[in-house]
């Protein structure tokens, strides 16, 4: 059954969509069926926005991957907290099969089988039955099964019960920094690899990932596999091919690897790299040419129309009516069918093709024009509401320097208003302001006098004007009451963001990826607050928070917004996260003059400054 809430998260209701493919699949249902729900449980999986948000807004029919019918019984959950439909579908299925799906190896029908054989009626103790029945061999001796299918479920048991399975997606700074690791040693190890690229929803820069993708062009394909499979921080083997290897790292992440010749990579490495409907639709693009897409490059399915202009790639013949093109790079690929390149992060069914397809693409904004970072925490000691920085305001300016910043500004969190008298706060800031004004004498960067202040739940910022008074601008962000409906926060984001010296937005949806939802706003009043009164929003480079996401990031492009790349920097070590920020913008198609701190300092300030 549903559970009664209307609030799903993604990852539970791709959990019940997979479940509702694996009962049409039990239940002998249209294979249709089968695949419409599996499609919109990998979408929704790899979405960037709540669904629950989506409701709210009108928007389910943005996804893309799901029929009518399914976000009819998406808004029923979310609007009544179950689906009829899906409720009378998933009774007419025994709950320990959907039990038994969670180990892995194990499909709805083998499922199903092992539930019926072995007389398994608990979905709570079914796991633990199936194990039992491995070590009795009573599996090796059902039709279809043999010891090495017990061996194979005792030994995926063992992985599900050390928690190996991986249950949440990992945020992508850590993806990114697993798989530098092992892109590096692969370079070391082996000088056969001529080109290494990340691949799926980690080149992409989505802001969650699940495993590890590689791919990498050589000519000795057995000599990378091998040295990829001797990883020394690989806790298993899980896989080894001709083409590839599969390998279990620590934490139950896993690593895959495709190797492929230098003449195809660039079709492999297209091909991989999604997203799936990127995929999909770059497919029927070029069918309608006359080609069909595969890893290994294109084939001219019948001829177009016209070949003139086209740069061809060498000719494979395959068939005698078919001729395969094969690419060395993704530009090569993407030219032959008339597009310009799309970048990666850009690969999201979301009119990239088109805009290609018109040389309207967007400049995108580049790590290199990043001028300085508005929002980080020192050590300084002002009574903060939260929590310190853990380096000195020196330390932190040697850091900025060493990044090539032309400006960075201190946004310790507001003095904390529970123990101190606004007169008291007012003291402590002014003290600041002239601590900050000291080092401004010898410092090689300019430095930008910001505080993080608390919007109330009442809408009031939690520093007095006379405070305010000593910044050159405000981040405001919200730290509580995050239950508030969204009305009220609505309400409450704009009555703090409305004070003169707020400029900017702080993690705007509150969200700590894989930890906690965000809370809900009327985007349409807040973008339009936004341009009517000057104010930026921030993408928190914060590996926790990535926010603003993606999509609501191309919303507010596509209207004019102004955005501000900032790190949330707790120590000087984080100011690198800079560069996941600006994955952030350009997945939401920013380019660089929307981004505030790319702007030179004078015009940066004389914008802060605007009351």
């Amino acid at each position: 059954m549903v559970k009664t809430i209307n609030s799903l998260t993604n990852l539970e209701l791709s959990r019940l969509l997979r479940k509702m493919a694996a009962a049409y699949t039990i239940l002998g249902e249209n294979r249709f069926k089968v695949i419409a729900y599996e499609n919109a449980a990998t979408a929704i999986e790899h979405a960037t926005s709540e669904m629950k948000d989506l409701y709210d807004d009108n928007k389910l029919d943005s996804v893309p991957g799901l029929g009518a019918s399914i976000r009819a019984h998406i808004a029923e959950i979310f609007k009544t907290g179950k689906s009829r439909h899906i409720d009378d579908v998933l009774s007419n299925v025994n709950p320990a099969i959907f039990s038994l799906l969670e180990v892995p190896g194990l499909g709805p029908k083998k499922a199903q089988r092992l539930v019926e054989k072995l007389n398994i009626k608990s979905a709570q103790r079914a796991v633990g039955e199936l194990e039992k029945a491995a070590k009795s061999n009573k599996i090796a001796q059902l039709e279809d099964f043999g010891e090495k299918s017990q061996l194979d479920i005792l030994n995926n048991i063992e992985r599900y019960r050390r928690g190996q399975i991986k249950e949440k997606r990992m945020v992508l700074p850590l993806a990114d920094q697993i798989a530098n690791e092992l892109i590096e040693y692969l370079r070391i190890e082996c000088p056969d690899v001529k080109q290494i690229d990340k691949l799926g929803s980690l080149r992409r820069q989505v802001a969650t990932i699940g495993d590890i993708d590689l791919a990498v062009a050589t000519k000795d394909f057995k000599k990378v596999i091998e040295v990829f499979c001797a990883y020394p921080k690989k806790v298993n083997l899980i896989e080894k091919g001709p083409t590839g290897g599969s390998i279990l790292l620590a934490a139950g992440r896993q690593a895959d690897l495709r190797v492929g010749d230098p003449k195809e990579y660039g079709a492999m490495l297209q091909y991989f790299s999604g997203s799936k409907y990127h995929n999909i639709r770059l497919r029927e693009y070029a069918l309608k040419m006359g080609y069909s897409l595969n890893e290994y490059g294109i084939t001219e399915v019948k001829s177009p129309a016209s070949l003139a202009g086209r740069q061809k790639a060498k000719i494979k013949s395959s068939s005698q009516n078919e001729k395969l093109y094969k690419f060395e790079s993704e530009e090569k690929l993407y030219n032959f069918l008339g597009l310009d390149y799309i970048p990666p992060e850009l690969r999201e069914n979301a009119g990239e093709i088109e805009a290609a397809k018109n040389h309207n693409l967007p400049k995108l904004i580049e790590i290199e024009d990043i001028r300085g970072d508005l929002h980080t925490h020192s050590s300084y000691d002002l009574q903060p509401s939260h929590d310190f920085g853990l380096d000195s305001m020196i330390d932190m300016l040697s850091a900025a320097k060493q990044m090539g910043y032309e400006y960075f500004a201190f946004t310790e969190h507001n003095p904390k208003t529970s123990s101190l008298t606004p007169s008291q706060i007012v003291t402590i800031l002014k003290a600041r302001r002239e601590e900050i004004e000291k080092l401004k004498v010898k410092a090689s960067v300019q430095i930008l006098t910001f505080l993080e202040v608390d919007i109330q739940p009442n809408g009031g910022l939690a520093t007095p004007d006379e405070g305010l008074a000593t910044l050159d601008a405000a981040i405001v962000s919200i730290h509580s009451s995050f239950s508030m409906n969204r009305g009220a926060m609505t309400s409450r984001v704009l009555k703090g963001f409305s004070n003169p010296v707020a400029k900017i937005l702080g993690h705007p949806t509150g969200r700590l990826l894989e930890q906690r939802e965000g809370f809900e706003l009327d985007w349409e009043q807040i973008f339009a607050f936004c341009l009517e009164h000057d104010k930026a929003l921030e993408i928190n480079a914060h590996p926790n928070r990535l926010d603003l996401p993606d999509t609501l990031v191309h919303e507010a492009v596509r209207r004019g917004v102004k955005l501000a790349i900032s790190t949330d920097s707790h120590n000087k070590l984080d100011l690198i996260n800079m560069r996941y920020g600006v994955s952030v913008a350009r997945r939401g198609w920013a380019e660089k003059d929307l981004i505030v701190n790319t702007w030179p300092y004078d015009r940066l300030i004389k914008w802060l400054h605007k009351r």
